[in-house]
């Protein structure tokens, strides 16, 4: 039973499966190196991975919560904790409030201009999941929920009105918009049956090329990020090979790859993290 219990909470929080963990920390750990100007504070990494791990975790039970009964109905999700009965709703519910717990804790250790931007955000996440009954496109409420953590990470900083700021914060947007689009092709059939919004139910055919589009605002806006904080020619590296990742990407989809298309973009992220950490303090040369 307790075994059970484990699996079914690892499950809710998607532990299991941490893509989701990564594509929230490499742009925050990305904002903490472009709003640090000096030698990096580690308490701050401490704080930006452990938040990262526990916003995640809060937002998979929360969408599990709300989704429950669609859940049921999907085939990629009908064997999530809660659909299958794995987990109750009650227990569903604790584990929410116990994550959510300790988010506030972790958010009291900040001053106290980045504790009202996570308070901000919470309501941005905790919302999220019902934006599929009422936005043709959810992926842009998405994007400007899971981009939260750049905000976030400049008002650590006290850098929150900073440009660069709000350029990064841009270019996650429309990345998070073009992966999640992705995710979305691997349920539009059900999704279309059950009446439920995606960006692919709604672009239809015209989905490839509206990913595109996004895909190339969010490398117009990394190259302008290089710019604003000049950067030199590894970062800009990094912006061909992201180029050349985001056409794989669009090869394997148009094999029905969808989820592999999506995971790839932890690649991605890390490939400008590390280029930043090469342009920055000349880690790895």
């Amino acid at each position: 039973m307790i075994a059970k219990k484990i699996n079914g909470f690892i499950g809710l929080t998607r532990l299991d499966k941490p893509i989701g963990i990564y594509l929230l920390l490499w742009p925050a750990l990305i904002a903490l190196l472009i709003s640090t100007e000096a030698s990096i504070n580690y308490s701050f990494v401490i704080i930006i991975v452990a938040g990262s791990i526990l916003v995640r975790s809060t937002g998979c039970v929360i969408n599990d919560i709300f989704d429950m009964e669609f859940d049921k109905k999907v085939e990629r999700t009908k064997n999530r904790p809660l659909a299958s009965g794995q987990l109750s709703k009650r227990e569903a519910y604790f584990i929410f409030f116990l994550l959510s717990l300790f988010s506030l804790l972790l958010a009291s250790s900040l001053e106290r201009q980045a504790q009202l931007v996570c308070l901000f955000f919470a309501i941005f996440i905790i919302s999220y999941p019902l934006t599929k009954r009422f936005l043709k496109i959810p992926q842009i409420f998405l994007g400007l929920t899971f981009g939260s953590s750049i905000p976030i990470v400049f008002s650590m900083n006290e850098k929150l009105l900073d440009t660069s700021m709000w350029i990064l914060y841009l270019a996650n947007f429309f990345w998070i918009v073009a992966y999640d689009s992705f995710y979305a092709m691997s349920d539009y059939d059900d999704d279309k049956k059950l009446g439920v919004n995606s960006s692919i139910t709604y672009w239809e055919q015209k989905s490839q090329n509206y990913i595109i589009l996004f895909q190339s605002f969010s490398l117009l806006s990394f190259m302008f990020l290089g710019y604003l904080n000049d950067l030199g020619f590894i970062w800009y590296l990094a912006v061909f090979f992201a180029l050349l990742l985001f056409y794989y990407q669009h090869s394997i989809s148009r094999n029905n790859e969808h989820l592999k298309a999506f995971k790839n973009n932890n690649f991605i992220g890390l490939l400008f993290l590390l280029a930043l950490l090469i342009e920055k303090y000349n880690i790895f040369i």
